[in-house]
């Protein structure tokens, strides 16, 4: 018999903390020992980061099985086959170590992988306490205001698909996603700063540590970094809804600008060529950081929706004399029409890609209001399976070339 203690639905990295927190506070209450519990939290932990990796999104579901008297501790993670191979998920190798059966099989186009560990006989677990454990955690209130969020947004999707009110829905969850920023990106970002330091001093030690150590901490430096682009993220969109989107500009050349940013954002995406064709050399008033974040969300995202292997082109030229224009594509799988018009709206991401790539849908909105603080425009053009070409352009004072004798 299969008692369901709790579930979580695989959004984004914020939803590893939760399934964390959750499985750590359910073998406490099974008094696992600690060695129990860590090891079938980092189990899970592992399994779900690389699901949301390899697929966009995923269930989870925490429950205990009873067979032949024995009661044992199970994760059962769901997810639509991405077309990734799973003997590929090399979280898989190492949950496997980890906990005392794990096993893979796939129904319907999706992939479940169950793992569990057996619950000692000292926790005296009976179905009268199953019972308790499972109304506590249905009881549980939010502890943090991202659960309090997700639970809000989880509760109005069930009322939204029973009545079919999208509008409202959006609407609602968008004021309590904005409520949320202000709150979680401030308390987030503390203590990440201090994960961060404390990890790069350990790597600068590295050498002296065994092979797996550095793996670990490789592993937690590459998951700061996600973690603090997307706080960043967060922190911006709290900004501009709050009107508080500071530009520091400067008179920069924006040939040398964009050869410097893109062939340092290109590090961060090295399964894709990126190609530079720059026209005319001029001097343009930019806020030099704002400016990076535009390029770094357009590129990412042009490689995130590409096949690896394929190019990114960013072109530029002069329009009417006075103004740059700078068109970056793609060879990934477009759009429709229909997506093109709400693509730069905050949160708003496409159903049938959500389900397959992760994300929040931030990073095209808060480039819009980057280039809109600098009297820029933004637009994108698009074929589905085709590509797309995303376009910005800005003002800018003279131009460099004409300049010379």
């Amino acid at each position: 018999m299969i008692y369901e203690i709790t579930r979580l639905n695989l959004e984004n990295e914020m939803d590893l903390v939760l399934a964390h927190k959750r499985s750590i506070r359910l073998g406490e209450m099974l008094h696992l020992s600690i060695s129990n519990q860590t090891a079938f939290t980092t189990a899970i932990s592992e399994c779900c980061r690389e699901v949301l990796e390899k697929a966009g999104n995923g269930m989870v579901i925490i429950q205990v099985e009873r067979k032949e008297g024995k009661f044992q501790l199970q994760a059962f993670i769901r997810f639509k086959d991405s077309g990734n191979p799973v003997s590929d998920y090399n979280a898989l190798n190492y949950a496997r170590r980890l906990v005392s059966h794990l096993s893979i099989f796939s129904e319907n186009e999706l992939v479940n992988i169950t793992l569990s560990i057996p619950i000692p006989k000292s926790a005296r677990l009976s179905e009268e306490k199953i019972g308790d454990i499972v109304e506590w955690f249905q009881n549980e209130y939010p502890t943090s205001p991202y659960e309090q969020i997700k639970l809000e947004k989880e509760q109005l999707n069930r009322i939204a698909s029973e009545q079919e009110e999208q509008l409202i829905r959006s609407h609602y969850i968008n004021e309590k996603k904005t409520e949320f920023l202000s709150i979680a990106s401030h308390e987030l970002k503390t203590p990440l700063t201090t994960i961060k330091a404390f990890t790069q001093l350990a790597l600068a030690e590295a050498d002296s540590c065994p092979d797996t150590v550095r793996m670990y901490l490789s592993k937690i430096n590459t998951q700061s970094d996600k973690l603090h682009r997307l706080i960043q993220q967060l922190l911006d969109v709290s900004k501009v809804e709050a009107g508080q989107l500071d530009f520091i500009m400067e008179e920069v050349a924006m040939n040398f600008y964009i050869q410097e940013t893109v062939a340092l954002i290109s590090q961060s995406i090295p399964s894709h060529r990126v190609t530079l064709d720059l026209h005319a050399d001029v001097v343009a008033r930019i806020d030099k950081l704002r400016m990076e974040q535009v390029f770094s969300n357009i590129l990412v995202n042009a490689a995130k929706y590409s096949k690896e292997n394929t190019s990114i082109h960013i072109n530029t030229t002069i329009v009417s004399g006075k103004i740059l224009h700078i068109s970056i594509r793609d060879e990934g799988i477009g759009m429709s029409a229909q997506n093109i018009q709400r693509v730069f709206e905050k949160f708003y991401r496409v159903e049938e890609i959500a389900r397959s790539y992760s994300g929040l849908g931030m990073g095209l909105y808060i480039a819009s209001r980057i280039i809109s603080g600098h009297d820029g425009k933004i637009w994108i053009d698009s074929q589905v399976d085709k590509g797309s070409t995303l376009h910005f352009s800005i003002p800018f004072l003279h131009d460099l070339e004409a300049e010379q004798p």
